[in-house]
């Protein structure tokens, strides 16, 4: 009894952590004054880095989950104050697909290099965050299956919504592009970086519960969100489930990544089908 008490302890106190980075530190930032948005989240940074330390001694099962939290808040910290000087350094522009490709490849690298070289300098293995080969194939080939299946419908999609085949075919390699990029990004500091460690102290269900539904409310508010939430918000579910569990099954993100890019293909398509998105 006392341990399923911990457990559900520590499920509330991830999910508010994922919760206060994801929702609040990203999508719902405006809802915090303009003059305190900075105090927030390098305030929120520095609580996570002292938790970090604390749990060495009192919570050592959970240091690598603070120390996950800690990297993940910090990586978005720097994309957030780098991204958009970069975008206007190059003239990017983010309603135009290669400039929409070009700002996530760029938003990637700045999230995700804290969040590699931290784990790194803090004496952890690159495995132990599911960067490295697949151990077993099929996870590789499920991923290529969720790409495959994905993006064809989005093709077909746009096909039926009057999008020239000829406008397709060019946009198809930026669209890879943007949704490789976005699809370790994500599948980096949504799932892999917390899963070996949630599973220790939460368990494998509550992990994927959790992880699941601190993506799916992240997603709910994006620019990018189309028209039909309801269709949006199962395919992000699925996005969720499957990509823990590829990961989980595999012991690497590649399926996972492919997987997820299927599904941004999918969401590009639409985008490029209802205006959202030019291509020249």
């Amino acid at each position: 009894m006392q341990k399923t008490n911990a457990s559900i302890f520590w499920l509330i106190v991830y999910t508010v952590i994922g919760c206060l980075i994801f929702i609040l530190g990203l999508n719902l930032l405006r809802l915090i004054p303009v003059g305190f948005r900075d105090i927030y989240k390098i305030g929120l940074s520095t609580i996570l880095l002292i938790a970090y330390f604390v749990s060495h001694k009192y919570f050592p099962n959970h240091k690598t989950v603070f120390l996950a939290f800690f990297l993940v808040s910090l990586g978005w910290i720097v994309e957030n104050n780098l991204t958009s000087r970069i975008v206007h350094m190059f003239s990017w522009d983010t309603q135009e697909l290669s400039g929409f490709a070009y700002t996530m490849v760029t938003s990637t690298l700045l999230v995700s290099a804290p969040v590699i070289i931290g784990w790194l300098l803090a004496g952890q293995k690159l495995s132990a965050i599911y960067i490295q080969g697949s151990v077993k194939m099929w996870g590789t080939v499920l991923g290529v299956v969720g790409l495959l299946l994905f993006g064809g419908l989005g093709v077909l999609q746009a096909l039926n919504d009057g999008l020239a085949i000829e406008l397709i075919g060019a946009a198809i390699p930026l669209a890879l592009v943007f949704s490789l990029a976005n699809g370790f990004r994500e599948e980096l500091v949504y799932r892999a970086v917390f899963l070996k460690g949630f599973q220790t102290n939460i368990g494998i269900v509550a992990t994927i519960i959790v992880t699941t539904l601190v993506f799916t409310l992240a997603h709910i508010d994006v620019s990018y969100t189309p028209a039909n939430q309801i269709v949006f918000v199962i395919v992000l579910v699925i996005m969720g489930v499957v990509g823990s569990l590829i990961m989980m099954k595999t012991g690497s993100l590649i399926g996972s990544v492919l997987f997820h890019a299927g599904a941004d293909i999918l969401l590009i398509m639409g985008m490029l089908s209802s205006h959202q998105l030019m291509i020249k």
